[in-house]
């Protein structure tokens, strides 16, 4: 009766596997486990193999884990956006005398932050430097145009 169980599982789990496209993950680099130490361990090999990896994201942890780290082949950390935030409001004026010259080393941790290029960011944000700094919520508008800039690498 076990071994009836557990093959109905390992079917079941095995024709879920097979239910996804690779156009439907979010990110080539994992299967249909998702991100986590399965991913690292078994990529995105399709089939049954992905049920190992799904067992390992799950019995270690790392999915989690690393969803929220940003470890793991999961991609930015959940708190990358917050922690962007903070470091533009801790170091507002620094950040904006250097925007005004469209370089400096504010501005390149910025970009190091955000995974961009700094002297195309530095070029964009000083571009952009009136329409950013009219008055409330500039950090909102620094983030939108980093964002823009930062999401369009290449």
């Amino acid at each position: 009766m076990k071994k009836m169980i557990l093959a109905a599982v390992v079917l079941a789990a095995t024709s879920s596997a097979f239910a996804f496209s690779k156009s439907d993950l979010s990110n080539g680099s994992y299967g249909t486990a998702g991100c986590g130490l399965g991913s690292l361990a078994f990529g995105n090999k399709t089939g049954p193999i992905q049920i190992f990896a799904a067992t390992l994201n799950g019995t270690a942890g790392s999915q989690t884990f690393g969803m929220s780290t940003g470890t793991s082949n999961c991609g930015p950390s959940v708190f990358a956006a917050n922690e962007t935030k903070a470091f533009i409001d801790n170091n507002a004026v620094a950040l904006e005398n250097d925007i005004v010259r469209g370089q400096g080393e504010t501005l390149m941790t910025l970009s190091k932050m955000m995974s961009c290029d700094s002297q195309v960011l530095g070029t964009t944000l000083k571009n952009n430097y009136k329409s950013i700094y009219t008055g409330e919520q500039s950090t909102e508008r620094v983030m939108e145009t980093a964002q823009k800039v930062c999401s369009v690498k290449g």
